[in-house]
């Protein structure tokens, strides 16, 4: 389990149960041990719920908290269920919607203490998360969030972005602060500027058994250059699933946080290609890996097929 509740009295053990009955959740009440599962979990954690008094939740999880794009969702309700108040990672951890949630569930009130939501203002980091753009970095982002509560005039230059903001203007010299969308390979900084990056790019991979993980991304990197495509564009990564366990191309999905979806030979082969390869048949039993496997992740094709150190690469645009 993901997500668990510590608690140290009669009282915080029903309304754990309670929680529990509507949640997945593993339960901890006075476990003399649960310093030590803290400490071994805490990143592979999503939520942790205290039932018990904010200093005690504040003194177990201050040694561990790292920044809170990592950090697990941290909740503390009181044993007379009357506050379910969003601790910890608020916004990308999902705090605040969690103590939302679990106080309709316990007939709590929710408390939430993060500036965007005490404004009525969205919450800009969700915004990307929940409508597919990466950014330039997490800096350039806590910047302008906080530019954004303290309402400032902010520059837009962006083709794909709705975020709900009444201060913006397409007038730079209005602005001391700028968000711009940019999909290039190279993004060069600017300061007090966010670059947001559609995550719209899609991308087949065949490889042979075996290949290095440096070439590889080597060749993936090159490709990206040649196409003017930020690295961060891409959205997802496919193949054959003959190759589930190739462990470069495994790697290359991790290193760059983007999901990995493979397809059958059958299913592959019921996708018309532009080239399709007796000698893959041969090897994979599917007459195109790449092309195919792209084409099926979605979008429109830019790039047919491109053959670096024999790893072949085809990339379809979302559109």
């Amino acid at each position: 389990m993901n997500k668990i509740i510590i608690t140290y009295t009669e009282a915080g053990l029903a309304i754990a149960k309670t929680i529990a009955a509507g949640f997945d959740v593993e339960i901890f009440y006075k476990d003399k041990n649960v310093d030590k599962v803290l400490e071994d979990r805490w990143s592979s954690l999503d939520t942790i719920i205290f039932i018990s008094a904010t200093g005690i939740a504040v003194r177990k999880i201050a040694p561990l908290i790292k920044d809170k794009y990592t950090d697990p969702a941290v909740l503390v309700i009181d044993d007379k269920a009357k506050h379910v108040i969003s601790l910890l990672s608020g916004h990308i951890g999902g705090a605040n919607e969690l103590a939302i949630d679990i106080a309709k569930t316990i007939g709590a009130e929710p408390v939430i203490t993060t500036a965007s939501d005490n404004r009525g203002l969205e919450a800009l980091d969700i915004y990307l998360r929940d409508n597919g753009f990466a950014y330039n970095s997490r800096e350039a982002l806590t910047m302008i969030m906080g530019a954004i509560v303290n309402n400032k005039k902010i520059y837009l230059d962006a083709d794909d972005f709705a975020f709900r903001y009444d201060n913006f203007t397409n007038d730079k010299s209005e602005a001391d602060y700028a968000i711009i969308q940019d999909e290039g390979y190279m993004i060069n900084d600017n300061k007090n500027t966010l670059y947001i990056i559609k995550k719209k790019y899609n991308m087949g991979i065949g490889l042979r058994r075996g290949t290095d993980f440096d070439v590889l991304e080597k060749a993936f990197q090159e490709i990206l250059k040649e196409m003017d495509i930020n690295p961060k564009a891409i959205k997802r990564f496919g193949s054959i699933d003959i190759k589930k366990d190739e462990e470069a191309l495994l790697e290359l999905c991790k290193k760059y946080d983007r999901e990995l979806i493979f397809y059958t030979a059958d299913e592959l082969n019921e996708v018309d290609v532009t080239e399709k390869s007796d000698f893959v048949k041969k090897i994979t039993g599917a007459y195109s890996v790449s092309e195919a496997a792209a084409k099926l992740l979605g979008g429109k094709i830019i790039l047919s097929k491109k053959i670096i150190d024999s790893i072949t690469f085809s990339i379809t645009e979302e559109i």
